[in-house]
């Protein structure tokens, strides 16, 4: 007898999962993964136990498929902002754009982040998700970044996965540094003016004649 495939979600459970998700990033964000519970959930959607357990095995479940699916949010954002510019036009200005177009959702990422690596590092169980979505979002990222390199005639030095998460890094401690202190810092901040353009510029290098380049 052969393996049956596993049936297609039906469009009502991914509808369902959908809201649990959506729902869940509120919860989180609030009350971490470790504060959080099942009851909370499945509250905050409007749903019962039942629906949550036809859908999630767990709350760490929950998280992380939330987590995933942000990632992937963040990275459709940078790839649209980077290819809705004219190619020939792209300069270090158009990355302040990029940024702020991440800026919605940057707090509800920033905190998942934080979250995951936390949760990694006190169950190592974990980890291994974690480091495997964490590859996934970088991997990605870097192919943004050769693209954006690119447009500004030049290519990195280092390897695009590491300037991914020097970049990520720098990013995330910026959004760190605005919770702190209470609300975001104002559009062109010193992080999109200076030190991001200068990482970019100092991790790359050019590959066209000098007279060419547009940063």
């Amino acid at each position: 007898m052969t393996d049956q495939p596993a049936p297609v979600p039906t469009r009502r459970r991914a509808n369902t999962r959908a809201r649990i998700l959506d729902a869940a990033a509120a919860v989180f964000a609030e009350k971490g993964l470790n504060g959080a519970t099942v009851d909370d959930l499945v509250s905050a959607a409007g749903y019962t136990r039942g629906a949550f357990y036809s859908n999630f095995s767990t709350k760490e479940d929950v998280f992380y498929a939330l987590y995933e699916k942000q990632s992937a949010l963040m990275v459709g954002l940078v790839r649209d902002a980077v290819q809705a510019g004219d190619p020939d036009e792209f300069d270090l200005a158009g990355l302040g754009a990029i940024l702020e177009a991440l800026r919605p959702h940057a707090r509800i990422w920033y905190l998942l982040q934080t979250e995951a690596q936390l949760h990694s590092m006190r169950t190592p169980d974990s980890g291994t998700r974690f480091q495997e979505q964490s590859a996934g979002f970088e991997g990605e990222i870097a192919e943004i970044l050769v693209d954006v390199l690119g447009r500004l005639g030049r290519r990195p030095t280092v390897s695009s996965v590491q300037l991914a998460d020097v970049l990520t890094s720098l990013y995330i401690r910026g959004l760190a540094r605005e919770a702190l202190a209470g609300g975001p810092a104002p559009t062109g901040s010193a992080f999109v003016e200076a030190t991001l353009p200068a990482v970019l510029l100092g991790l790359s290098t050019p590959v066209l004649s000098p007279g060419a380049h547009r940063g």
